[in-house]
């Protein structure tokens, strides 16, 4: 997959034919897994794989009998068509897969040759000693592209995606994410909703702050809400000159805690996220920022984690190349 370098293009060029692969771990995260990604693979008419990878026994001393792998294999093999055979009838092809090692490493190769989205069920800390965003740490780290990581009682539906809503910062990350909503969007018809927090400005404190210092403050406050504002009603216009039903939302908050209770309010079908932000600029070494990482751990809906573009030479920031138009914030959500 690759990205356009043109910030006001938003198209992610993808392979028609790059399938969905539904990770089949054998836990009762399967059933949602499995059926997360029929409904994927149907409203984005991609083929579907259901995928299973055979650990390797623990003990390397010990000698692995023949007879005995095989008839695991058979076994894990059945059990994926019964997972298929459940299915209802859909328009792509359905296949299964099997694989032998660790999951990560036989997923990363299977989806990197295909350029694929994996779909895994999201763990809960209280079942696992890894949480969601750790697990999504694993991922960033693999040699997967974009992973959809599912709630357990997932509900089928006839149409998965209605609305889409993406976290926008302004970074290239982030664009990354907004470029695979947009395409999902095409597919399904989906509305768009772009959410963005403007954090409070920040000032070094080694004491009380004098006037100056607090009206300087409000000066930032006012200057990032309208360049963000801005920017924002500038990508949503852009979005419906594309064809696209798009709105924005734009308010102030702690970015994860806010974050957090919008989505949770809007109650999108999907959420699309970057696995970095405008922090990752500045840690570079991370995998997954600690925004991406805290709405996975504590999202109850379909998130889909699109990994970090590599850096573009010579490309700007994209709020300098779009701009900001003006002082407006639009506290409530804006419609096409």
């Amino acid at each position: 997959m690759a990205v356009s370098s043109n910030p006001h293009d938003f198209v992610l060029k993808a392979s028609a034919e790059s399938p969905v692969i539904a990770f089949v771990d054998g836990s009762r995260h399967s059933r949602d897994v499995v059926l997360a990604a029929a409904d994927f693979a149907r409203s984005s008419v991609r083929p579907l794989i259901l995928f299973h990878a055979m650990p390797e026994a623990s003990d390397l001393s010990a000698i692995p009998d023949p007879l005995a792998w095989t008839m695991r294999r058979q076994e894990a093999r059945r059990e994926l068509a019964r997972w298929r055979d459940m299915l209802p009838q859909l328009p792509q092809a359905v296949s299964v897969e099997l694989s032998e090692g660790d999951w990560l490493n036989a997923l990363g190769h299977r989806a990197c040759e295909a350029g694929a989205l994996t779909v895994i069920g999201s763990p809960h800390a209280d079942e696992y000693r890894e949480t969601t965003g750790q697990v999504a740490k694993l991922i960033a780290d693999s040699q997967l592209g974009s992973v959809l990581l599912v709630p357990s009682g997932y509900t089928p539906r006839e149409v998965m995606m209605r609305r889409i809503a993406v976290p926008v910062d302004g970074s290239n990350y982030a664009e990354a994410a907004l470029a695979e909503a947009v395409r999902l969007a095409r597919k399904s018809q989906a509305e768009l909703l772009l959410v963005h927090v403007v954090p409070d400005g920040a000032l070094t404190e080694f004491g009380p702050l004098a006037t100056g210092d607090i009206e300087l403050r409000k000066r930032l406050d006012q200057r990032n809400e309208q360049a963000a504002c801005g920017f924002m009603e500038s990508t949503r216009r852009r979005l419906i000159d594309q064809g696209l039903a798009a709105s924005i939302l734009c308010t102030k908050g702690d970015t994860r805690s806010t974050l957090l209770r919008v989505l949770g309010e809007l109650a999108p079908d999907l959420v699309v996220i970057s696995a970095k932000g405008q922090g990752g600029r500045h840690c570079s070494d991370l995998s997954i920022g600690g925004t991406a990482s805290y709405l996975l751990d504590h999202l109850d809906c379909p998130v889909m984690l699109v990994r970090p573009p590599r850096p573009i030479a010579g490309r700007a920031n994209v709020h300098s190349q779009l701009g900001a138009h003006g002082p407006r914030s639009p506290i409530a959500p804006h419609t096409a």
